[in-house]
């Protein structure tokens, strides 16, 4: 055997040094390219190197510094950055930069700060980068507490057909009838509102005169259009007036609006008398400030004035809007407490000037948002700015201010088996406090693994699943509180774990997407690239889920168990509730056109993923080794509670299993089962029909640290008693060798030699007495570490 086992090695070891060749080939060139400041090449290099041996530290460094220096491939740097750590040979101080930039550009605050703060840490007195990595910690704190302060407003993206718009900037009459935008290639478009809904945008003609000029302002009236444009080296603000849709050509703003320099924005009080605007002139607090100005008369205006360190700052500040009251003033600024880009702020009127500026956190992303207009009356917000992580592709959003729905509908997804198909199964889900079985919560679809389930929010939820072939899963779920409509996308997968062609276990899955589908600057980005021509309305959305509670209170039952048809002998008014209420289910899971978890995950607000191994006891009956939960009136048992919170989720990973297996006791044992191998007559070799499951049951401990494993070496009566025990420790010893493989802990492993059985009967006997038992086992203990 040994001999046949070198010489296929020695066959192998041409293939291997060919392969290690390959990869040094790839290496040197990814090398060569990186020194070159061919990045994209050497970004290409590397990744193949790398996804035949992951790379080395100093390998895994030249990657990420050149991922970063590749257009729209900078996020893909982070996890080679991190790598790069590892080693002293790389530039710490740079990297700690680079990932706090890229840790904050993907949300991930916390991470961001630790980066930021080790840089700081270890900076110099004359360190360049100290100034701006002190304003990204700052940013990040910032960004932390606007995310759990963030107002929850019913944040839309505008419907179809203004969704399929990439634009730059969007503005609404005082009315908000009408909404004119400027898409990225500077096209302008006129929607206006018909039939309780916006119209197809119209394309508005400016003969020429405003090729690249970009649009920053309206009249309250939309009659009036105000851009800026450049004139001989510098922007400066024009208006022009809009009839039809034709735009006539602008005039360049008079008086002490324009300069030499930069002016960028404007916005215009109700009464046309004062104007606000922004400037990189020298003498201001910042790089760009934002000026004020009073009306002379129809077209002289007085002189410019700095509105002062209540607005300005030391950074920039942009993209002024006065509500039509006068007592509110919006503006954009990379000062303040800001959490990254262009934030949009709002300051009241005092009685001489404004009050302290509060970030509109509804609005913001970590992006430049610099489009900001409000009707009237206050309650309707549009606005552009990014979707997912494309900072440079905008889209239209509203956000109605007035509106507050505290209403959660969870949509969910159960398959089981490999590969995954939908499964029939029953739900039952509970109020963790009261213990009061929760009514609207409606079983899955067989065809599609579907359900539905609506409940208030910021409570505790015990949710029991009992699919076909699996024991009750018996999961919690904690809803997040809210004061406005949100959507969980959850799904659940079943899978069977086997060995030696016996079901002996079971693993549960649950991926829980907290989507805000009005708050987060990622929402519906994904879905709209993916469905770019359906409208999402959740006014139409709440309106079914009404009707959903409504039809399942007249059918007068707190759960529907079968989903696609009425009882038998039903009422025909009663069939055609049923009939009713699956279509209702139907339209209110597909509505809002949302994709499978995987895309989700890109534009979640956070997704929450939990699995759980859970294996069968042969030495114990169902009810002795499943847990009892009592509710009001119903008396369940299932597996082990299972928490898909991070708070309170305990993973048994986490558990420590170094105590020696050999002190349980039979009792404290749960035999998950058991394999017996066959010898030949004063044999110890392990025969080869043996091997493939002996490889699978090392697999099987290595997997789960829980189980620990007995192995009872037996031989027939014929011998001495001596050479019997002897030749049963051997056949024990041969299969631990083989199992242990150096993978699993000696003190999960318990070997003991029988020696002789004596069973006289017959030949039949004696061959079932030359063997070795494998017994796998699980601590009846874990299951009480677990609660």
């Amino acid at each position: 055997m040994q001999v046949k086992n070198l010489l296929i090695l020695f066959l192998l070891l041409p293939l291997l040094s060919a392969g290690q060749d390959d990869v040094n080939k790839l290496l040197k060139l990814g090398e060569q390219y990186y020194n070159n400041e061919q990045h994209q090449d050497a970004v290409f290099y590397y990744l193949k190197a790398d996804s035949v041996k992951p790379l080395d530290a100093l390998d895994a460094a030249n990657l990420a510094w050149s991922l970063i220096n590749v257009k729209d491939r900078e996020l893909e740097a982070i996890p080679y950055f991190e790598k790069a750590l590892t080693t002293r040979r790389t530039n710490h101080q740079l990297i700690h930069k680079n990932l706090g930039t890229l840790y904050h550009k993907v949300f991930q605050f916390d991470k961001a700060i630790e980066h930021f703060s080790a840089y700081l840490d270890n900076a110099g007195r004359d360190d360049r980068f100290i100034i701006y990595c002190e304003r990204m910690l700052e940013t990040c704190n910032n960004a932390k507490e606007i995310v759990q302060a963030r107002q929850q407003y019913d944040i839309t993206p505008l419907p179809y057909p203004l969704s399929k718009y990439k634009t730059k900037s969007v503005f609404t009459t005082v009315d908000g009838q009408i909404i004119i935008f400027q898409d990225k290639n500077n096209t302008l478009y006129k929607s206006e509102i018909s039939q309780g809904r916006f119209q197809e945008p119209n394309k508005l003609f400016s003969h020429g005169y405003l090729e690249n000029a970009s649009l920053v302002s309206i009249s309250h009236d939309g009659q009036i259009l105000y851009f800026n444009q450049e004139d001989k080296g510098n922007l400066d603000l024009y208006e022009a007036n809009l009839v039809g849709l034709t735009i006539k050509k602008p005039k360049s703003l008079p008086g002490e609006i324009n300069s030499k320099f930069n002016e960028y924005d404007l916005t215009i009080s109700a009464d046309g008398t004062t104007m606000y605007f922004s400037s990189d002139k020298p003498g201001g607090y910042g790089k760009t400030d934002i000026y004020r100005i009073n009306r002379i008369s129809e077209n002289n205006w007085g002189t410019a004035e700095n509105v002062g360190p209540e607005i300005n700052t030391p950074y920039f500040e942009r993209a002024p809007f006065l509500h039509a009251s006068g007592k509110y003033f919006y503006f954009a600024s990379t000062g303040h407490d800001n959490m990254g880009g262009f934030d949009i702020f709002k300051a009241t009127k005092t009685d001489i000037s404004w009050g302290k500026p509060k970030n509109v956190a509804f609005i913001n992303t970590i992006y430049d948002d610099l489009s900001f207009s409000q009707t009237g009356n206050g309650n309707l917000v549009v606005f552009s700015r990014p979707k997912d992580f494309q900072p440079e592709v905008q889209h239209l959003w509203s956000v109605n201010l007035s509106q507050n729905i505290p209403l959660t509908i969870v949509k969910g997804t159960i398959k089981a088996g490999s590969p995954l198909t939908p499964v029939a199964a029953d739900i039952k889900v509970y109020d963790q406090e009261t213990k009061e079985r929760m009514k609207y919560i409606y079983n899955p679809n067989p065809h599609t693994g579907k359900y539905l389930m609506i409940f208030p929010p910021g409570e505790d939820y015990d949710m029991i699943v009992e699919a076909e072939g699996f024991l009750p899963q018996f999961i919690n779920i904690l809803v997040p509180g809210q004061k406005y409509f949100y959507e969980l996308f959850q799904e659940i997968r079943l899978y069977s774990i086997e060995l030696a062609e016996k079901k002996i276990g079971e693993k549960v899955e649950i991926e829980n997407v907290f989507y805000d589908i009005y708050q987060t600057n990622l929402s519906d980005s994904l879905i709209e690239k993916y469905k770019p021509k359906r409208e999402k309305n959740y006014d139409h959305l709440l309106k079914m889920v009404e009707d959903i509670i409504n039809t399942t209170d007249s059918i007068g039952i707190e759960n529907i168990n079968e989903m696609r048809e009425a009882p038998e002998n039903s009422p025909s008014e009663q069939q055609e509730s049923y009939d009713h209420l699956v279509n209702l289910i139907e339209n209110a899971i597909s509505n809002t056109d949302s994709v499978s978890l995987a895309l989700l995950d890109e534009q979640t607000v956070e997704n929450e993923e939990t699995s759980d191994i859970y294996f069968y006891s042969s030495n114990q009956l169902p009810h002795e080794y499943l847990e009892k939960t009592v509710y009001e009136g119903d008396t369940l048992f299932t597996k082990p509670k299972l928490n898909t919170n991070k708070e309170t989720s305990t993973r048994k990973t986490s558990i420590s299993y170094d105590f020696n297996y050999r002190s349980l006791d039979s009792e404290e044992k749960r035999v998950v089962m058991k394999k017996v191998i066959y010898f030949d007559v004063n044999e110890v070799q392990i025969k080869t029909k043996y091997l493939f499951d002996i490889s699978r049951i090392t697999d099987l401990l290595y997997n789960n640290a829980s189980l620990g494993i007995e192995i009872h070496g037996y031989a027939d009566e014929q011998g001495s008693a001596k050479y019997n025990e002897q030749l049963s420790r051997r056949r024990a010893n041969e299969v631990f060798k083989k199992i242990q493989s150096d993978r699993i802990k000696s003190n999960r492993i318990i070997i003991e030699a029988h020696g002789e059985e004596k069973k006289r009967a017959s030949q039949k006997n004696l061959d079932k007495s030359r063997r070795v038992d494998i017994i796998i086992f699980e601590p009846i203990m874990h299951s009480e570490i677990e609660k």
